[in-house]
């Protein structure tokens, strides 16, 4: 799914609760997004349409302002437990006009299959994408 949109606060602590419990984390300043992008989803799409359950959630955000890429990788094990105390993720997706909310439980996420979940790319330059390996 490609749009362009916002994460608001639910994913935002998701990913903090992964940086608080020491998975992998990786923060780094760069003028150019797209390989580390074109990367992530390589691997991705290793993963697209495999059978299985997914072993881990990946987050890949750049964000321009800032020109800092952020990688985390969260075991499914944490994920499971950090959504007993969240209900889910919501997302804005849209722009000024068109606005759509989107609120996304885990189990839904865990059902989703292997390989990209979510590609945002808004006009600022500002991406993320989320998928299962």
């Amino acid at each position: 799914m490609q749009a362009s949109g916002r994460w608001t606060g639910a994913a935002l602590v998701g990913i903090l609760a992964a940086v608080t419990a020491g998975c992998l984390v990786e923060i780094d300043r760069v003028a150019d997004p797209r390989p580390a992008f074109a990367q992530a989803r390589r691997e991705a799409q290793r993963y697209q349409g495999r059978p299985g359950p997914a072993g881990h959630v990946n987050v890949l955000v750049y964000d321009q302002g800032e020109g800092q890429l952020v990688r985390v990788s969260i075991p499914m094990w944490l994920a499971r437990k950090v959504a007993r105390h969240e209900e889910g993720i919501d997302l804005d997706l849209g722009d000024a006009e068109h606005t759509m909310k989107r609120h996304v439980r885990w189990e839904d996420l865990e059902k989703a299959g292997l390989g990209i979940l979510v590609e945002v790319e808004e006009d600022e330059g500002d991406q993320v994408l989320v998928w299962l390996k």
